[in-house]
C-alpha cells in the first residue's frame, strides 16, 4: 500500500495544486457577474409628461411615487383559499403612479395612466383584473387616458374626488 502511494505521490500533489489553483482563481474573480444592464428611465416619455402635471395638480399636498409594484400597495391576507395563485397575479404588475399621505405615507389612491396599449385584449383582461382587485381592496384607482397636454385642475378634481 505504501509502494502505491509512494508511486502516485506525483499526481496527488499536481492534483492538489490544481485544486488550489482552482480555488484561488475563483476567490480572485469574485461574485459571478449578473446578466442585468441599466434601464435609463423610471418611466415612459408619456407618463414623464403627465408626471410633471400630476405634480402641479398635487400642490405638495401629497407625495407622488412612480412604478410602484400592485403586491406593494395590496395584500393576500393569510389563510386565503389559493393564496400563492392570489399573491402572484399581482408579483409583476404595477402601478404606474401613487398618492401618498404626506406625513404618514398612508397609500390614498392609484393611478393608471392608459396609452393605447390598453386598448389591445391581454391589456384589456390585465385593466380589468387590476380594477377588481383595487376596488375589492377599497383603494381608489384613476384610469387617465394619455394625451398631448392636461389640464392641471381637472386632474387635481379627480384627486380631491377619490381622496376626500
Amino acid at each position: 500500500m505504501l509502494d502505491a502511494i509512494w508511486k502516485y505521490w506525483p499526481w496527488a500533489v499536481v492534483g492538489l495544486m490544481a485544486f488550489a489553483a482552482f480555488m484561488l482563481l475563483r476567490l480572485l474573480r469574485g461574485r459571478e457577474q449578473t446578466p442585468y444592464s441599466r434601464r435609463r428611465r423610471l418611466v415612459t416619455r408619456s407618463e414623464l409628461v403627465f408626471y410633471r402635471v400630476l405634480q402641479d395638480a398635487v400642490n405638495n399636498d401629497w407625495e407622488i411615487f412612480a412604478m410602484v409594484r400592485i403586491a406593494d400597495l395590496l395584500s393576500v391576507p393569510k389563510g386565503t383559499d389559493n393564496h400563492r395563485s392570489w399573491l402572484n397575479k399581482i408579483l409583476s404588475k404595477h402601478i404606474d403612479f401613487v398618492i401618498c399621505d404626506k406625513d404618514s405615507l398612508e397609500v390614498l389612491a392609484g393611478i393608471e395612466l392608459d396609452d393605447p396599449s390598453h386598448l389591445q385584449p391581454a391589456r384589456i383582461q390585465r385593466d380589468k383584473f387590476v380594477n377588481a382587485a383595487f376596488d375589492d381592496a377599497g383603494l381608489p384607482l384613476l384610469r387617465i387616458p394619455t394625451a398631448d397636454g392636461y389640464e392641471v385642475s381637472a386632474i387635481r378634481k379627480m384627486l380631491d374626488k377619490v381622496i376626500e
